[in-house]
C-alpha cells in the first residue's frame, strides 16, 4: 500500500519504485517470452550469444498475449490507482526490449519541451500518465539500469534546457563514430540518481520526467518491458493518440485484449468529441 509520504515522494520527484514486482521465476519467464517475441533461444542467453546486439519492438506487451497477464497485475495496479487515482486506463505505450540502453536524456510525454503544450497544462485536468519500466536483468551482470532527474517533471530553468541540448548534441556526434553505450551520462545543473535493478523490479514514473537508460555492459542482456496508464481525462487521450498516430503501434487493440480491459474497467474510452 502507498501512503501519504511515498505518495508525496512521487508527487515531487516523479517517480515510485516497485521492488519485486515479479518473482525471479516470473522474470526469467517473461525473458523466455521476449527471447520467443525475437526468434532467440529460449534460453538464458550472453551478450555473446547475440554478439551485444539491441532488440525493441514497439506496442510488443499489446501485440503478444503472453504478456497481457502484466497489464492485469493486481500489485502494479492497485499501487498506480493509489499514486494516481481510481479511473486509471491502460494507454497502450508499451515496448520490448533487449540491450536499450545510454540513450539521451529525454521525457516520453507526447509534448518534449518543458512548458510547451497540452501536457503543461493542467488547468483543465491534472496530468496523470505514467510510463512503467518493469526489468528483469540483474544490475550486477548486465549493467541495468534507470537514470532520473528527480523533479524535471515539475520544472525545469534555462540553464537546465541548455544543458539538455549540450548532451543530446554530445551524444549524436559520438553516435556517429562510436557506441553510445560506451558513454555514461552526466548532469552538471542537476542533480542525478540512479536506479539498479533487480530481476522483476519496477519503476513507475511521469511521462514527463527526464530520463535515460544507463550504460548496458556486462555479461548477460538487459530485458524490460515497458507500460502506460492514465488517468481518464485529456491528458490520457492525448498520450494515446500521440503513440498511436506512428506506424509500428495497433490502431485497434486485439479483441480479446479489449474484453479482458473492459472486465477490469482498464480500457481507454473512444476520446471524447
Amino acid at each position: 500500500m502507498i501512503d501519504q509520504v511515498a505518495r508525496q515522494t512521487f508527487e515531487e520527484k516523479g517517480y515510485h519504485i516497485i521492488p519485486g514486482l515479479l518473482s525471479n521465476d516470473e522474470a526469467k519467464a517473461y525473458r523466455f517470452a521476449i527471447n520467443r517475441a525475437f526468434d532467440l533461444p529460449e534460453r538464458e542467453l550472453t551478450n555473446t550469444d547475440i554478439e551485444s546486439r539491441t532488440y525493441a519492438l514497439a506496442d510488443g506487451v499489446t501485440r503478444r498475449p503472453e504478456f497481457w497477464p502484466l497489464i492485469f497485475n493486481q500489485r502494479l495496479v492497485e499501487t498506480i490507482r493509489e499514486l494516481l487515482g481510481d479511473d486509471i486506463r491502460y494507454t497502450q505505450h508499451s515496448d520490448l526490449h533487449i540491450n536499450l540502453g545510454a540513450g539521451k536524456w529525454h521525457r516520453d510525454s507526447a509534448y518534449r519541451e518543458f512548458g510547451v503544450g497540452p501536457d503543461w497544462n493542467e488547468a483543465q485536468a491534472p496530468y496523470r500518465v505514467v510510463r512503467v519500466a518493469v526489468y528483469l536483468s540483474h544490475y550486477e551482470d548486465s549493467g541495468s539500469s534507470l537514470l532520473v532527474l528527480p523533479g524535471t517533471h515539475r520544472r525545469e530553468n534555462r540553464l537546465n534546457k541548455l544543458e539538455l541540448r549540450f548532451w543530446s548534441e554530445v551524444r549524436t556526434r559520438w553516435r556517429a563514430h562510436f557506441n553510445t553505450n560506451s558513454l555514461p551520462q552526466f548532469s552538471l545543473t542537476m542533480k542525478s540518481e540512479t536506479i539498479r535493478h533487480q530481476p522483476g523490479d519496477c519503476v513507475v514514473f511521469d511521462q514527463r520526467l527526464v530520463h535515460a537508460g544507463g550504460i548496458v555492459r556486462g555479461e548477460r542482456p538487459k530485458y524490460a518491458i515497458y507500460l502506460s496508464y492514465g488517468l481518464d481525462n485529456i491528458h490520457a487521450h492525448n498520450h494515446h493518440d500521440y503513440y498511436l498516430s506512428r506506424p509500428t503501434y495497433l490502431p485497434e487493440l486485439p479483441e480479446d485484449l479489449t474484453m479482458q480491459l473492459d472486465a477490469a474497467n482498464l480500457r481507454l474510452a473512444p476520446h471524447p468529441a
